[in-house]
């Protein structure tokens, strides 16, 4: 099921399914990313060869970074790239120019000295929870002390004790990208909306969260499987048209065949029923994808094996380019990944795509 982000984990039996084991930090960070670069707050590093993007979690983040995503978080990044900026730093780079330059004027960031900003230098947690905690409206000097920010973060509610003096200097892209996707749910101070709210308010959300989703496997052969997209109990809304842009497993094309709106899953599973006497049933699927593949070659290029019993299976990693389309006709830009082992063959329906 899609939760916090467009990336979809679960490694699937013939019969069952299988989830791999991560680690519940590096899960939560890369949740929080996904939900960050969904509502456009965080960039990554660049696009792998499939096009998704690198976080790079691992990696110490410089001032100007940090000053970067603060600019975000306020939603005034737009504000920031149009306007014309006056600081006396002679060493932020073009591309953060904008950034440091609003921050600046705005009071929210100050440099070394009066001509240096030192923009590459490595932010630490205490720096870090200070911008965030002034685009919560809180003032260091006045509501806490910046070289002690945890405190008041922690008494917010976005960090939860892990920053202190003896883990300042220990901080990475993933802790940016936590630290910034649970300050979402805390209110400014003195405001009664959420500052995710307000956000929103603004424009910015992360719209793959109106329709929430799972997959279900309905068939499984050798160079094919077919998947169904249901829509959760749990959903605001649905897509009226659901249609996969492009899908790769583990870097190997897959031809697409697909069924993209409700209406027509709907009357695809009446035939098949009328038609093969298979009682074929997607209530809640906006659309089924049938993903035809070389096999070996997917297999031969795993990075990665699943582990059962005395066992070893490679991980089929589909990755799926897709484009929604709600209600209101927002399009909404899907990136997802489905990561299988196949020990076996078979299907629930039969081959419904003949």
């Amino acid at each position: 099921m899609k939760k916090l982000l467009s990336l979809t984990l679960a490694l699937v039996l013939t019969l069952a399914l299988a989830v791999p084991a991560f680690a519940a930090d590096s899960e939560t960070e890369t949740a929080a990313a996904w939900t960050l670069y969904n509502m456009g707050l965080f960039q990554g590093t660049g696009t792998d060869d499939q096009g998704f993007p690198v976080f790079d979690l691992d990696k110490t983040p410089t001032r100007a970074q940090g000053v970067t995503m603060l600019v975000r978080l306020l939603g005034q990044e737009e504000t920031a790239l149009a306007g014309e900026w006056t600081t006396s730093f002679q060493d932020v780079p073009d591309w953060a120019a904008p950034y440091v330059g609003y921050a600046y004027e705005k009071g929210l960031t100050t440099g070394r000295s009066e001509t240096v900003f030192d923009p590459d230098t490595p932010i630490r947690a205490a720096e870090y929870l200070t911008f965030v905690l002034r685009a919560l409206g809180y003032q260091s000097g006045e509501d806490f002390s910046w070289d002690t920010a945890w405190t008041l973060s922690d008494k917010l509610g976005f960090t939860d004790g892990s920053y202190n003096g003896e883990t300042n200097q220990d901080f990475n892209r993933g802790d940016v990208a936590a630290i910034s996707a649970n300050a979402l749910e805390v209110k400014p101070k003195g405001a009664d909306e959420t500052l995710g709210e307000k956000l929103e308010v603004l424009g910015i959300r992360d719209n793959t969260q109106r329709c929430l989703w799972e997959e279900e496997r309905l068939l499984c052969q050798p160079n094919k499987i077919i998947f169904a997209f249901n829509v959760t109990k749990e959903s605001p809304e649905t897509y009226q048209k659901f249609v996969v842009d492009s899908v790769t497993v583990n870097g190997v094309a897959c031809q697409v065949k697909q069924y993209s709106a409700p209406e027509d899953v709907k009357q695809l599973c009446k035939d098949l029923t009328k038609s093969e006497g298979i009682k074929v049933s997607q209530p809640d699927a906006f659309a089924l994808v049938c993903l035809t593949y070389d096999e070996s070659a997917a297999k031969a290029a795993a990075k990665e094996s699943a582990e059962v019993g005395d066992q070893s299976y490679p991980v089929l990693s589909f990755r799926f380019h897709c484009t929604g389309t709600l209600a209101d006709g927002t399009q909404v830009k899907e990136l997802f990944s489905l990561p299988y082992y196949i020990d076996g063959y078979g299907s629930k329906y039969g081959d419904i795509f003949g």
